[in-house]
């Protein structure tokens, strides 16, 4: 059977429909529907710190073949590498680390826009090329940057299109929880501890009562995302 995107074409319009049809849905139907339709061209990303342990379950349970790809941006928390490993062997998942194609050194200082375009976008911007799907675990409820995102989404790589899939997008951190606690699944250590959002360890704090889930991200510096899922496509970062 042939998938439904070399039948009919990949178009903003086209998406905004499903996007509409899907958004009521519960994120395993959200996931079948984006296995189906982009067989052999679908990826999830994961950064074992949140809501991504829900889809990573989900795909066990759906397609394991799918693969998972994980940044490893040399600035990890130990948990968060142990809780890898640990999800990876237990759910039998296909992960694919990336790697940042130089060392920038502590750039997290000095231009932390910089160092997450090193070490974390443009990695991603490499890896992307086989793909036409992209399943992450962003939700509205997160904070003011991501309140706008639709279960399914067009988004224009260099002239190609590329449809960003968001499961969760219309679940509370509560329901991810829940979803966690009757699955019985390991979750990062760090979130008994008072952190809300995990990041690298240089550029993440326990968050304050009141705070936004994302607030201990980046914190004093106006900076609220690292660019996986706001940068424009552009040509690789290389080094200087």
């Amino acid at each position: 059977m042939r998938r439904e995107h070399e039948t009919t074409l990949i178009t903003p319009q086209a998406i905004a429909e499903h996007a509409r049809r899907l958004d009521s849905l519960h994120p395993r139907s959200i996931l079948e529907w984006t296995f189906e339709t982009f067989a052999g061209e679908v990826m999830l990303s994961v950064s074992f710190a949140g809501g991504g342990i829900v889809l990573a379950h989900l795909l066990s349970e759906i397609d394991r073949r799918v693969p998972v790809l994980f940044v490893d941006t040399g600035f990890h928390f130990p948990e968060t590498l142990e809780l890898k490993d640990l999800l990876t062997e237990r759910l039998g998942l296909e992960v694919r680390t990336l790697t940042p194609a130089y060392d920038p050194g502590p750039l997290y200082e000095t231009d932390p826009d910089r160092c997450c375009d090193i070490r974390k976008v443009e990695p991603m911007h490499r890896a992307l090329e086989p793909f036409t799907a992209w399943v992450s675990a962003l939700r509205r409820d997160q904070g003011p940057t991501r309140e706008g995102v639709a279960p399914v989404e067009y988004h224009d790589r260099g002239g190609r299109p590329l449809v960003k899939v968001y499961p969760l997008a219309a679940w509370s951190r509560e329901e991810v929880w829940r979803y966690i606690r009757e699955h019985e699944l390991p979750y990062h250590p760090l979130l008994d501890r008072g952190y809300t959002s995990i990041g690298c360890w240089p550029c993440t704090r326990a968050t304050l009562p009141g705070e936004g889930e994302r607030a201990g991200r980046w914190s004093g510096t106006g900076k609220s995302e690292c660019g996986l899922h706001t940068f424009t496509l552009r040509a690789p970062v290389t080094e200087p």
